[in-house]
């Protein structure tokens, strides 16, 4: 099958940033990307949001903690392939082996990449690739044993030194983003049929400078800010609405433990890390705020 790219969907702009409800409450997240589990009996109740990693999503502990009412998303990497898998589990996710998944074909097959030791994947609208992260993200859903999932550097554009996004030809952004929105808009699509409650949350931001990106907020029950500085441009972005199932979840890993104090003020921030490295996270830098979730009364 010979892929193209597609032109750009054009959206109207952007409504002004809304204020969330007030007094909406924000309660702290960790993320679990090692081996160990320091201070998850800290994340293991009403209001805490835990992310596992590549290699730990079945662990017992996960599930201990979710029974005792906290959120557990997946973290999956839809757009980056390493060029060496971690685990047994993270190859199931990559089609049985890295040399199975197709690569990003600009400008030439295979040489993107956006950060050290990886690839781009080929996220463009009818890649194999993407109906395949589709049906797993699907299977999860089915599973029941995750809340949702963490979808990492799948936005509006990349970010990153490594991919150098700027110097990318117009319709090579285009065919990006577009599939990058289109396979959150799959996911959605999915997580509708099978169970509405599935939570989508994605790394990077879904405003690229133009209209294109924006379309992609509405798919999505919100974004991770990932050591952003605590400056205007975001803290106007993190007051943006996304998705419409009632489930709004922005997540701020701070800089600092002063730093994700000031972030758990704004309008619109709904859980706070002040996390350096995923091994595991810190004591939680902020009190909990709400007894919510949607694994309360389990």
């Amino acid at each position: 099958m010979t892929l193209t790219a597609v032109s750009p969907v054009r959206v109207p702009p952007p409504a002004p940033d809304p204020a969330p409800a007030p007094g909406a409450a924000v309660n702290p997240f960790g993320i679990f990307y090692g081996k160990t589990f320091a201070n998850i009996d800290d994340y293991s109740r009403p209001g805490a949001l835990l992310i596992a990693g590549n290699c730990n999503r079945y662990d017992a502990r996960f599930q201990a903690a979710r029974q005792k009412g906290a959120e557990l998303l997946a973290y999956l990497d839809p757009v980056d392939i390493y060029d060496v898998l971690p685990c047994k589990l993270n190859q199931g996710f990559y089609m049985g082996g890295r040399q199975n998944v197709p690569l990003w074909p600009f400008p030439e097959y295979g040489v993107r990449s956006s950060y050290k030791n990886s690839r781009l994947t080929d996220i463009r609208v009818g890649s194999p690739w993407v109906d395949h992260v589709v049906d797993y993200v699907a299977q999860l859903m089915r599973e029941g044993k995750v809340d949702g999932v963490f979808l990492d550097n799948t936005s509006a554009k990349l970010w990153g030194n490594i991919a150098k996004w700027s110097t990318w030809d117009q319709a090579e952004r285009d065919a990006w983003t577009s599939g990058a929105i289109d396979l959150v808009r799959r996911v959605d699509e999915k997580r509708r049929q099978i169970n509405p409650r599935f939570l989508i949350v994605t790394n990077g931001f879904w405003d690229r400078g133009d209209k294109l990106g924006f379309a992609g907020e509405q798919y999505v029950d919100g974004v991770l800010f990932e050591h952003s500085r605590f400056a205007d441009w975001y803290k106007r972005y993190a007051g943006r609405k996304f998705g419409n199932l009632g489930q709004r979840r922005v997540l701020v890993i701070a800089r600092s433990t002063e730093e994700a104090r000031l972030w758990s003020s704004l309008p619109g921030v709904t859980h706070v890390s002040d996390q350096e490295k995923y091994v595991a996270p810190n004591k939680p830098p902020v009190p909990y705020s709400s007894s919510g979730g949607a694994n309360a009364g389990r």
